[in-house]
């Protein structure tokens, strides 16, 4: 099966892959972005904008690069674990594609949304359908974090997407790297993948390789910026696949996709591993469609995805656009999403997870300690 997708988002990849002439060119723009990020952060250290603590732990996960390094699944892992483990465990996410605009809400409770997907957008919407806790979604994560506290009664807070958020103090910073990709060209945006240099690394308490296992190169790079901080490499594996059945995910065997004919429909920021996952069950692909991230599917868009699917089996999706499509009518069962969930070794993710309760413990006993100075 082939991963290719349309030619302007290959040749941005394989720009921002390699140095070339047109990192060359837009260097003067990545420059302007590193003196805007550089002073937004010497903004915070001296005072000049107020960085908030929350009343309770808050845990980032993040990346250093755009594009997907597996946020959600990671984000999903993790809660899910605090949850599993008897911590009344929030998410916190931005919305990204939602029209929440200055609105903070509760997006979500016990595996349901509890507002329409053109509301909250697609990442919060599969948060809420596949998280057993509450999901709060806004713009201002301080408040979307005062929120979960206010009416949902969180402990713990696990914030999606909130490395370069300076305005929310974090007590864990996970970051994750897509092990294929790296850093790519090294450079900042617009003329390389990178939201911040490198080096900001240095705030992160671990990291973690996703999709791929690191390089030597990246290695190497890693044990010069952050020599002491904790690597883990991670995987995102299939896990099954899922179907919209009577207002809830129902989850099937991996292997009703092995050797069927399909359609594929993909909206996210990097669909490889996804082609390379269907690729592995030896799938006959009778159309790729691929779409923009985020992208909000049309009834010209479900005309088109129906029309190929009289030549196939199964229409196949992520599952960040399953959560959109499932407005739609198709055959029951006959669209279906392909589930990736986050895994470690299992003594790398007792390490992470321990590292996480150990920088949680710490961060009780530094509010208990200032409660008690009140008192």
């Amino acid at each position: 099966m082939s991963a290719d997708g349309p030619p302007c988002r290959e040749r941005l990849v394989r720009t921002w892959s390699r140095r070339g002439p047109l990192r060359t060119l837009l260097g003067p723009l990545a420059w302007t972005y590193r003196f805007g990020v550089a002073s937004r952060r010497a903004a915070f250290r001296v005072g000049v904008f107020r960085r908030r603590t929350a009343s309770v732990p808050v845990v980032s996960i993040g990346n250093l690069t755009v594009g997907g390094t597996g946020k959600t699944p990671a984000t999903l892992w993790l809660a899910g674990r605090l949850l599993a483990d008897g911590h009344a465990t929030t998410i916190v996410t931005r919305g990204y594609s939602g029209r929440l605009g200055s609105r903070t809400e509760v997006v979500g409770r016990v595996g349901e949304a509890l507002l329409d997907i053109d509301e909250i957008g697609d990442e919060a919407a599969l948060l809420s359908a596949r998280f057993a806790g509450s999901v709060v979604s806004g713009a201002d994560r301080v408040r979307a974090v005062e929120l979960a506290v206010e009416k949902e009664g969180a402990e713990i807070v696990v914030l999606d997407d909130g490395f370069q958020h300076w305005r929310l103090a974090r007590d864990v910073d996970i970051v994750l790297i897509d092990g294929s990709f790296g850093f790519g060209n090294g450079s900042l945006l617009p003329a390389g993948p990178l939201r911040e240099p490198v080096r900001a690394l240095r705030r992160a308490h671990a990291i973690v390789v996703t999709k791929d296992a690191p390089s030597e190169e990246l290695l190497a790079t890693l044990r010069r910026h952050v020599p002491e901080t904790p690597v883990f490499s991670a995987e995102l594996a299939s896990a099954g696949i899922v179907d919209w059945t009577d207002g809830a995910l129902r989850k099937r065997p991996l292997g009703e996709l092995v050797g069927r004919r399909v359609v594929t429909v993909s909206g996210i920021a990097e669909p490889r591993s996804f082609y390379e996952a269907l690729g592995a069950l030896e799938i006959q692909a009778v159309e790729v469609l691929e779409y923009p991230d985020h992208h909000r599917f049309t009834t010209s868009d479900w005309h088109r995805i129906n029309q190929a699917a009289h030549r196939a089996d199964l229409v196949v999706c992520t599952e960040k656009d399953l959560v959109k499509l499932r407005r739609f009518p198709f055959a029951r069962g006959r669209l279906v999403a392909l589930r990736v969930d986050f895994t470690l070794p299992p003594t790398d993710e007792e390490r992470l997870y321990a590292l996480v309760l150990e920088r949680l413990r710490l961060s009780e006993e530094r509010v208990n300690g200032r409660a008690g100075e009140v008192g």
